[in-house]
Formats: C-alpha cells, sequence, structure tokens
C-alpha cells in the first residue's frame, strides 16, 4: 500500500516537496483540527501538522508533528520519522499543484502549449489531467535531484 499524506495549512511547501517525491499529498488550507484527524482517518492517510495539541487528542491515525521550521528541515523530519526511504521512480509524477498523477502525452500534443524552445529540446511530456499544466523534464527537475542530494544525503544511494 502507497503512503498517503494530508498536511495542514503550515505545511504547504513540505506537501509540495513530498509530492515531489511522488507520496499522494493533500494540502488542507484550514487548520488541523477533528475534521483534518477524520478526513485523515477515513482515507487512510498520515496526519501532518505543526500544531503540537493536536497529538493529545484521542483519535486514531498516524499523526507527524512536524517540530522543524524549514520545508528542508521538515521533509527529512518526517521521512526520519516514519523511516521511509523514497522510491526514486515516482519522483515528479504527481502534479505539483492538484496531486494528480500526470499522463504522458504525445510529443504532438503539447505544441503550441509550451514555449517553442522547450518543445524543440524536449520528447517527453506530461499533464495533469485535472488543471491541464503540462510538464517537461527540464532544468528544474535538475535542480531538484540537486537538492534532494544535497538534504537527504543518507539516501543519496536510491536517488
Amino acid at each position: 500500500m502507497d503512503i498517503r499524506f494530508i498536511a495542514d495549512r503550515n505545511l504547504g511547501t513540505l506537501a509540495k516537496w513530498l509530492r515531489i517525491l511522488g507520496y499522494d499529498t493533500l494540502y488542507e488550507r484550514g487548520n488541523a483540527d477533528l475534521e483534518f484527524l477524520k478526513k485523515a482517518a477515513e482515507e487512510g492517510r498520515i496526519a501532518l501538522t505543526r500544531k503540537r495539541d493536536i497529538a493529545r487528542r484521542p483519535y486514531l491515525v498516524r499523526l507527524v508533528v512536524v517540530k522543524a521550521d524549514h520545508a528542508r528541515d521538515q521533509l527529512t523530519e518526517v521521512l526520519e520519522a516514519l523511516t521511509i526511504i523514497p522510491n526514486p521512480v515516482k519522483r515528479m509524477t504527481l502534479c505539483l499543484r492538484c496531486n494528480a498523477p500526470l499522463e504522458a502525452i504525445p510529443k504532438e500534443t503539447a505544441e503550441g502549449l509550451v514555449p517553442v524552445y522547450v518543445y524543440q529540446k524536449y520528447r517527453q511530456f506530461r499533464r495533469c489531467p485535472l488543471c491541464g499544466r503540462i510538464f517537461w523534464p527540464g532544468t528544474h527537475c535538475e535542480r531538484v535531484e540537486e537538492r534532494l542530494r544535497a538534504q537527504l544525503p543518507s539516501l543519496t544511494l536510491s536517488l
């Protein structure tokens, strides 16, 4: 079973990085409250919050109270707390905005939807079925990989 998360409004950047790693991560713009915990339990998600008092609530859900202030440290904290080793094959497979799985599309479909130089340079394109955003393996992917190598040196072999 895949690991799935739900993050509260204080962890938006962390939610984005979990999506980059390929983890289905809902981002709730509201506070972490009983409804938040109920949704996590109903959907089998691990709840992520910065609210320390929520851990005292009697709700049966896996919960990580994130202590770190910065997203790079939060990501490391969550992965270590849950002893998760991200699968490199799943990286960059979800829409960073919608959390939907990206779908491969023929290069011809991307024509006119991406800048001309991008269309000329890249052969692989993916599209979000919900928001329609187009993704390609550009320099942003290289920067993500560099950041992950620097941030998660213990996982260098799997990157």
